[in-house]
């Protein structure tokens, strides 16, 4: 039998009695050790879980499963011609982009990216489009005004970069 002090008076009170034999308030029970070893173990269960399982319900091979949106950008089919306008300072587009994902996308972002003729990277584009393109759907966007170019600029790579899955 051991003693504690009572919470409410002070008085020393035993860990086997229900009431504080001064003022007659509950006496709480001391927690066993037994009980914070068990708490313990949960508490390091459920960190070991948060931190350890990233797995997410994908496959066992360790293939990290996609994204909506990553998804949606992989299974676009994106083809353009481009050309200079307003005095040969603005970029003008043409591209076709194919949704060949199961989900309808909107609101796009095109970037481009232009070399010079002895390939140095000399300037870029980025530009939304707010459009949507169900699934399964080929859209065309004829010049498309993707914003001032560099006037050295010869050659360009475009691609979507970006995109909202509905």
């Amino acid at each position: 039998m051991a003693l504690i002090n009572c919470k409410e008076c002070g008085a020393q009170v035993s860990t086997q009695a229900t009431n504080c034999p001064s003022c007659g308030a509950k006496v709480k029970k001391p927690t066993s050790k037994i009980t914070w070893i068990i708490l313990g173990i949960i508490v390091l269960g459920i960190f070991g879980a948060m931190v350890g399982g990233e797995n997410n319900g994908g496959s066992s091979s360790g293939t990290p499963t996609l994204s909506p949106k990553e998804q949606a950008l992989q299974s676009l089919d994106f083809n353009f011609d481009w050309s200079k306008g307003g005095f040969d300072s603005i970029m003008m587009i043409d591209m076709t982009i194919k949704n060949n994902g199961a989900k309808d996308i909107k609101d796009f972002t095109v970037e481009c990216e232009h070399t010079s003729n002895s390939g140095t990277k000399i300037d870029s584009n980025k530009r939304e489009v707010y459009e949507i393109i169900k699934a399964g759907e080929t859209r065309t966007f004829k010049e498309f005004n993707m914003g001032f170019i560099h006037s050295q600029a010869k050659s360009s790579s475009c691609g979507i970069t970006n995109l909202v899955v509905m």
